[in-house]
């Protein structure tokens, strides 16, 4: 008898078959529209849901329909291949699923957000390794002891030839793990300063102002200390220095340096501009003018275009910016003479004043011979109880008339240029101040000795009655504020 015919598949092989004939198509229709949703939405996920589409899903058919259908030993080479062919694309599609879900649209400040790209890459390779080393034990049969070891001593020569480069590597890791430079930002590095435009494995790249690249390597960056401008804020405070010359009040030039920074456009209101007053020089004082910039990338243009506009204002206020002199001079016992003011401006202040009767030859030589002097704000010109020995007319700027009484200091009134202080001389000698006088703001003022005081109300009567008549004023206004505490 002959025996029964064998039949050519297996109830196995049909059910593989019926998998690859309806399964893989139905599967590739649903992962397209899946695709397709995906994509109008811009999921993080697409990127990986295409490779399961394109990359695994062909791969395995080929490996089934090879090791399944066509029912060839795992053994063969054909077979090894297309294994491998399916392990290498899923570990491709997990790391990009492993990716998307983990770190693709991380939030702003999540410790996802501060993985730097190095250290992503770093963990892709050590997955892959490990993916490797799965495929060629089980796929392939390879015995991992031996490469291990060679993996190992090879790893200790390349560390010993290549301790510079791996020092980089690793200083890279640190560097971008912590963050503290990011691209774009104005770091300074010893004598090297720029913007950052590029980090990456070896070192960091900057542009520098007159655009030359400077490549500064990792490991540099992580033995020394260096500064970022663009941190913690974008704003920067930009340092300016000047001199003035040591007759400019300090006051007067603080004044214009912060107020023609308040105009410039580009410098920010918060924090104001700020001028200090920094050192005294043999010629000059030095002045220190901060302001805000919006970064330091624009600091460079807003500093010159400031200090533009200052040598401009300080030429229009009276004040000036020195050379450095040095000079000889025969030795001589100093006297002290304050700055003074030009003789048309006190010309001016004195015909306001109570000597306006006085003819123009005395007016000029009380312009031309009295000293100056000049006191900034809140300094007292004039304290009370103290002896009078000159009269003072105020030729700048206001003073405070204040009168000590048992509640404490009370207001008189405000003085302005052409009024006097002191006027109580005039009437007895080894008289002391009534009340004292404080400066609001700069204050300058023409010191008038008594004995040329006294020669001029000899030779000028009128005068002594108008300065009694200015006393008797303010005595009243004295005696009005002791009987109304």
């Amino acid at each position: 008898m002959t025996p029964a015919f064998a039949p050519a598949v297996t109830a196995g092989q049909v059910g593989w078959v019926s998998a690859l004939i309806f399964g893989v198509p139905v599967a590739m229709v649903l992962l397209g529209e899946a695709i397709r949703r995906l994509q109008r939405r811009r999921h993080p996920v697409l990127p990986a849901v295409r490779i399961l589409r394109n990359w695994i899903i062909p791969s395995l058919t080929l490996f089934v329909l090879l090791a399944q259908v066509v029912g060839l030993s795992r053994s063969t080479v054909l077979v090894r291949i297309a294994e491998t062919l399916v392990w290498i694309t899923l570990i491709y599609g997990a790391l990009t699923l492993l990716n998307a879900i983990l770190f693709e649209g991380a939030a702003e400040g999540s410790w996802q957000a501060k993985v730097p790209q190095l250290f992503r890459d770093l963990g892709r390779f050590v997955l892959v390794l490990l993916g490797s080393s799965i495929v060629l034990s089980t796929v392939w049969g390879a015995d991992l002891g031996g490469f291990l070891t060679a993996l190992g001593v090879g790893s200790l020569v390349l560390g010993l030839a290549l301790q510079d480069s791996l020092g980089n590597i690793f200083s890279g890791v640190a560097l971008l793990f912590e963050q503290p430079i990011r691209l774009g930002d104005w770091v300074e590095i010893g004598d090297k300063q720029g913007q950052v435009v590029e980090v990456n494995w070896r070192a960091v790249h900057l542009l520098t102002g007159d655009n030359n690249l400077v490549v500064v390597p990792n490991s540099e960056l992580g033995k020394t200390s260096f500064t970022n401008m663009s941190r913690p804020q974008t704003s920067y405070i930009q340092p300016l220095h000047l001199k003035f010359a040591l007759d400019d009040p300090p006051n007067t030039v603080k004044e214009v340096l912060e107020s023609t920074a308040e105009e410039m456009v580009g410098v920010l209101a918060d924090p104001p501009p700020k001028a200090t007053l920094a050192s005294y020089n043999d010629s000059s004082v030095s002045y220190t003018l901060e302001v805000a910039c919006p970064s330091f990338e624009e600091a460079a243009d807003l500093a010159d275009a400031l200090l533009t506009r200052l040598w401009y204002a300080s030429r229009r206020q009276g004040l000036t910016m020195p050379f450095p002199t040095q000079m000889t001079v025969p030795y001589r016992p100093s006297v002290e003479r304050l700055p003074e003011t030009t003789q048309r401006d006190r010309m001016e202040v004195l015909r306001l004043s109570c000597f306006a009767a006085l003819p123009q030859a005395d007016l000029k030589r009380l312009a031309t011979s009295c000293l100056v002097r000049d006191y900034g704000d809140g300094e007292v010109a004039l304290q009370q109880g103290t002896p009078l020995t000159s009269l003072l007319l105020i030729l700048a700027g206001e003073a405070e008339l204040l009168m000590a009484t048992p509640g404490g200091a009370r207001a008189i009134g405000i003085l302005s240029p052409g009024e006097v202080l002191a006027e109580e001389m005039i009437l007895l000698h080894n008289r002391v101040a009534s009340t004292t006088a404080r400066s609001t703001g700069d204050l300058r003022v023409m010191v008038i000795d008594g004995a040329t005081l006294n020669a001029l109300i000899d030779d000028h009567p009128r005068l002594g009655t108008d300065l009694k008549a200015v006393m008797n004023i303010r005595r009243r206004a004295v005696e009005a504020l002791l009987i109304n505490p």
